[in-house]
């Protein structure tokens, strides 16, 4: 490429000698068409302004988003722009530029890709002598970012203040000055992120957001008689919370990311600067990626208070099919179940049993209600009275009927 000497006439360097001096990792050239010899073209060259602007988009996970504006002065006439590129990772299919000043006078003519080089080349066409803003946006590899929570909940367990980070990675080999980072939601930040820096931005607070104490009894991962084991068996304990408005939340999907619980166990004196309240660590989950209006669970630890006592007391052939030799080849099954649950708490609280039925099943019987989570789950929400134990035991009886419709199905999906 080129520099410009201080008589203004343009000194040609060869591509690897440019990239030799220059330290820049990302680079966008200016190379002025001479309308009187096209074999000139590529050869008078000036140095490219600063960015006036850069704005970096984080709402794919997959790649980033970077718009760069910068201001360009045009001859009148078609005029030559070089971008190129060096030590970072760009979609050359993804490169775009949009004239904003006067976008209905400046025209882009069109794009042409040197063989060998990272870089392209538009011919755009200025009506007179001016300077024009110019954007240009393409896809950068190398920007990474992930969600951290922190969720502090009250010594009731009844709501928690949920704080969203966002955790930058700039591994790309760009420095990006002053650069506005938007994440998809919420405000934007403008921040300067060198490259292999790392920056942890709050994009999201919420105080006072409901929550549900639940515990979950999963008859695929528990035992179904604790009494036969050697260890003490506990039932998983977490916290749920809904991404709707009503919780004020339900403005865009939950990212999925490390949380790390806490519950606050006094509360601030009066006069104390600043204020502020005593918290205790309960323990870190990972979050699932929560759309709007579904529920993220938070395990928060073990409950050795409720005890679940799971058997099949009947499990029988019905529905036989016979071949033509009275021989049977093809029947149903009936199966019945009986869950005991004993709540050895001084309160109220809630479980969910988890069933599944994998094949073709139907229900033909249930004591309580059910909801259906997909073809082969279903979730029993219960809730306990306190002291609920012995005599006062909760008591589940369903009677699923698993169904051989071709004889061959799958026993799982």
């Amino acid at each position: 490429m080129g520099m410009t000497t201080a008589a203004g006439a343009a000194i040609v360097r060869p591509a690897n000698a440019y990239w030799d001096m220059h330290t820049t990792k990302l680079t966008s050239l200016l190379c002025l068409l001479l309308t009187a010899h096209a074999a000139q073209a590529r050869v008078k060259l000036v140095a490219l302004p600063d960015r006036a602007r850069v704005v970096v988009s984080l709402a794919n996970v997959e790649a980033t988003l970077l718009e760069e504006e910068r201001i360009l002065t045009l001859q009148k006439g078609v005029n030559q722009v070089d971008f190129s590129w060096r030590g970072v990772t760009i979609d050359p299919a993804s490169i775009q530029i949009r004239m904003l000043d006067q976008p209905d006078q400046v025209q882009l003519l069109n794009t042409s890709y040197p063989p060998n080089e990272n870089a392209l080349i538009w011919a755009i066409s200025a009506p007179a002598a001016r300077a024009e803003r110019m954007r240009i946006s393409y896809l950068l590899q190398g920007i990474s970012r992930e969600a951290v929570y922190r969720a502090v909940a009250e010594p009731d367990e009844k709501s928690l203040a949920l704080r969203n980070y966002l955790r930058v990675r700039n591994g790309s080999g760009e420095d990006l000055d002053n650069a506005e980072i938007g994440v998809g939601y919420g405000k934007d930040f403008k921040r300067t992120l060198q490259h292999q820096e790392v920056l942890e931005l709050l994009s999201e607070r919420v105080d006072q957001l409901p929550i549900r104490k639940i515990l979950t009894w999963d008859a695929a991962q528990l035992p179904w008689d604790p009494e036969y084991e050697k260890n003490t068996i506990g039932v998983p304990l977490s916290y749920v919370i809904k991404n709707d408005k009503a919780s004020k939340l339900g403005v865009h999907t939950l990212l999925p990311g490390k949380v790390r619980i806490f519950i606050k166990t006094k509360e601030a004196a009066e006069g104390d600067n600043p204020p502020g309240e005593g918290v205790a660590f309960t323990g870190e989950d990972w979050g699932q990626l929560t759309p709007v209006d579904r529920e993220m669970k938070l395990y928060i630890g073990q409950s050795r208070d409720v005890k679940v006592t799971q058997r099949k007391t009947t499990d029988e052939r019905v529905n036989l099919r016979r071949n033509n030799g009275n021989a049977v080849v093809m029947w149903d099954v009936n199966e019945v179940y009986k869950t005991e649950i004993e709540n050895f708490k001084t309160t109220a609280v809630t479980l969910v049993i988890v069933e599944h039925f994998p094949g073709y099943w139907k229900m033909i019987e249930s004591t309580h209600k059910f909801e259906r989570k997909d073809a082969f789950t279903i979730e029993y929400t219960l809730e306990l009275p306190a002291k609920s134990n012995g005599e006062k035991k909760t008591v589940l009886n369903f009677n699923v009927r698993r169904l051989n419709v071709q004889g061959n199905e799958p026993s799982s999906y």
